[in-house]
């Protein structure tokens, strides 16, 4: 029997839940694992830094498109269909990793992996938004980006240095994660109820291009996609980098995955009341823009601290201290655009998700490449990004579509 999702159903702490788990192993886990084991890849299949970048890189490349698709597809299917469907691929194709052998078959692996990952954020968020009312939003994005946190801070933590012992290596974590990511779909198959379908016409190319086109009329939807632009700079440039930079300038493995570790574990720590202040305070934008600010001001110390040790850990404190909740109420801040239809979420998260790919694809590259005019000129780079994020929050007027 099909149910009708209702914001007043108990049943939605389950779903919470199930989408913080989803954060945790799917997204988080998967994510920084691969950061933390680049220096075993690397030694494995012969990599230099900007082939590491380049690796990094790609894993959201095909998220550039596939997240304005896949938002479509997520308003059509349903988010229980495409939860399902998405974590069985996330798990198959990040397993493939595991089996590379040089830097092309890590790359096209990757490359794969990235063209569903991507999509499963804007599922999570969407089934919040259908599940919870406003004045909780807040708070249910930020358990669920708690689970997003505590997954980057343990996949930073444990990969390397007890996984990948126990495991046999960089690839046995890896296909082990894959595992539990197909796992994790099942999972979702039993426990996710169906609903009532909306009655949306039959995808296709020109419809998920009309809608694109229609929600992209929103000026403050443009605003939270250059915001996730910036703020995404930040990240994945410091995460994909620092692991790798502190072992460069003479870090011992521990130490390094420590620093990456206390970025993830400072964000994890803000933000379930950081988002929970938004929901008080009637402000979401308030709090992305202080947050997006100190991302920049952590990362841009990266340049002038070196290898002092206190020094690197107090940086990725202030850096990672908002990333997750900056992500969680931007996400939310999309759903809850005045005039936007609920069939039409998906497209606008797939609007602001490929802004936030194309940044995670473009970004570790570029900044990568600078470590030739010293090692710690990307942070640099990467600290500029946040800022672009701080202008657009900042130059909103409370512009309504055309």
């Amino acid at each position: 029997m099909q149910k009708t999702i209702t914001t007043d159903s108990n049943f939605r702490w389950v779903i919470l839940a199930m989408t913080t788990l989803t954060g945790f192993v799917a997204m988080g886990f998967q994510t920084t694992s691969l950061s933390a084991l680049f220096s075993e890849i690397a030694k494995s299949v012969d990599l230099d830094l900007v082939q590491i970048g380049l690796v990094w890189g790609v894993s959201t490349v095909m998220g550039i498109v596939t997240t304005v698709i896949g938002g479509s597809f997520v308003d059509y299917f349903g988010t229980r269909r495409s939860l399902v469907t998405l974590c069985i691929l996330i798990g198959i194709t990040g397993a493939l990793r595991g089996f590379a052998v040089d830097f092309w078959t890590l790359f096209f692996s990757s490359f794969l992996f990235g063209m569903v990952q991507p999509v499963v954020p804007m599922n999570l968020v969407k089934l919040l938004r259908q599940w919870f009312p406003s004045e909780q939003l807040g708070l249910a994005s930020g358990i669920m980006s708690a689970g997003f946190a505590t997954g980057l801070m343990l996949g930073s933590r444990l990969s390397a240095t007890t996984l990948s012992p126990m495991l046999g290596g960089w690839r046995g974590v890896l296909i082990f994660l894959g595992v539990l990511t197909v796992l994790l779909g099942f999972l979702w198959f039993m426990i996710h109820p169906p609903v009532e379908k909306t009655k949306v016409k039959r995808p296709n190319i020109r419809l998920i291009f009309a809608n694109v086109r229609y929600v992209t009329r929103y000026h403050e939807l443009w605003i939270y996609a250059i915001a996730r632009f910036g703020a995404l700079g930040v990240m994945r440039g410091v995460v994909g980098y620092v692991p790798t930079y502190l072992r460069e300038i003479g870090w011992d493995v521990l130490d390094a995955d420590t620093a990456i570790t206390l970025f993830f574990l400072a964000s994890l720590i803000g933000v379930v009341p950081l988002s929970y202040l938004s929901d008080r305070i009637g402000n979401r934008r308030l709090v992305m823009t202080v947050g997006v600010t100190m991302m920049s001001i952590g990362t841009g110390l990266m340049f002038f601290v070196g290898d002092v040790f206190w020094g690197v850990m107090v940086s990725m404190v202030i850096a990672g201290f908002f990333f997750d909740t900056f992500m969680a109420l931007s996400g939310a801040a999309v759903t809850e655009m005045e005039g936007l239809d609920m069939t039409m979420i998906g497209s606008a998260l797939g609007f602001a998700y490929m802004m936030q790919n194309l940044s995670a694809t473009i970004m570790p590259p570029i900044g990568n490449a600078l470590s030739v005019f010293g090692l710690n000129v990307p942070f640099l780079l990467w600290a500029s990004s946040g800022l672009i994020a701080v202008v657009a929050l900042l130059s909103y007027r409370g512009q309504k579509p055309k």
